[in-house]
């Protein structure tokens, strides 16, 4: 073997142990826990849970003393570019605002590390959304009904205070999306133009109510067992319409259901499900009726993500997927939400 391909493994390995190393830094004390307000914390078991230089997860598992439960499986995000005090007073203010309810939840926060920016907060039931597309995506319709009915309930949160989205955010991620795309696709390029520009197009068109959105709405923060969904993850939150979850939701479960299936129809039951459930809870209809514009923008993310910072192996995807970002678009701009 040559010195250049075995740099490339050295490298790699080097990487991993560096993401490994900054995890579990944060494994060396207990969890911050002043909302529980133990006495004593014990810790019983300790793990990293996903190894990254800026997102670290890790998991602990400790006795308390006294009449709190015990032993508590606690999850610690790290938080080393910042935010991690807002991720934590954002959980709170949700869970007032009645995110603490039997069925519709978000993690309890149970403290914060400045030292450590660390964020501790309660797990989240084991399951996924995104696990339930292994099996029949329509038996879990009722599930995904669950999910839209907690969507709705967001966006008539009104007291939670969160950034407004950057007026530039959509423009300066697309035309990022596209550069990267044209490089990969270069038979596309004209192509991807004409997406870029019409998403940009439908995205300024978009109707409804602007409010607290999660930012990261997908199957892969949506956690459930047979009592509760419990949404995690919200570090992209900003105020925005409301449009921007259920659009993202749409394209996020589409991909990932040809991901597993083999065609992007796989799911859509279950987003037929999610949107009668989320206007029949409340949601808005306008925002329904813009959602195909955020399904583009998704599309065009899904496709960077795939192809340019985790290359997939086979692209036969590509122009199934480049069609229906194209229909995406045309139906934001007739006002039709598919």
């Amino acid at each position: 073997m040559s010195a250049g391909r075995a740099a490339v493994p050295a490298a790699a390995q080097a990487r991993r142990a560096e993401r490994l190393a900054v995890a579990e830094a944060l494994l060396v004390a207990p969890p911050p826990l002043e909302a529980l307000a133990p006495a004593r914390v014990e810790v019983l078991t300790r793990s990293v849970v996903h190894a990254s230089r800026s997102r670290p997860v890790v998991r602990w598992t400790v006795a308390l003393d006294g009449d709190l439960p015990s032993p508590l499986a606690v999850i610690g995000k790290g938080y080393r570019s910042g935010g991690g005090a807002e991720a934590w007073r954002l959980l709170a203010r949700l869970r007032c605002a009645g995110f603490d309810d039997p069925a519709l939840q978000v993690p309890a926060p149970f403290g914060f590390d400045p030292a450590r920016q660390l964020l501790a907060q309660e797990e989240a039931p084991a399951a996924t959304l995104h696990a339930l597309l292994d099996g029949d995506p329509a038996a879990a319709t009722p599930d995904a009904e669950r999910v839209g009915r907690w969507l709705a309930r967001l966006h008539a949160v009104r007291e939670v205070g969160v950034p407004d989205l950057a007026v530039d955010f959509e423009q300066l991620k697309l035309t990022e999306y596209a550069a990267a795309l044209a490089g990969v696709l270069p038979r596309h390029a004209a192509r991807l133009g004409r997406l870029t520009a019409g998403t940009l197009e439908a995205l300024a068109r978009v109707d409804g109510p602007w409010g607290v959105t999660h930012g990261d709405f997908q199957p892969k923060n949506i956690h459930l067992d047979d009592q509760r969904v419990v949404v995690i993850d919200f570090d992209r939150a900003a105020r925005a319409p409301a449009a921007r979850d259920l659009g993202h939701f749409i394209g996020q479960t589409l991909t990932m259901g040809a991901s597993r299936h083999g065609h992007l129809g796989a799911a859509q039951p279950w987003v037929t499900a999610f949107l009668h459930a989320y206007t029949g809870a409340g949601g808005d209809v306008g925002a329904v009726r813009s959602a195909s514009a955020y399904v583009a923008r998704t599309f065009a993310e899904v496709l960077f993500y795939r192809l340019v910072v985790r290359p997939v192996g086979s692209v036969a995807f590509v122009p199934a997927w480049l069609d229906a970002w194209e229909s995406a678009v045309d139906a934001a701009v007739g006002g039709r939400q598919r």
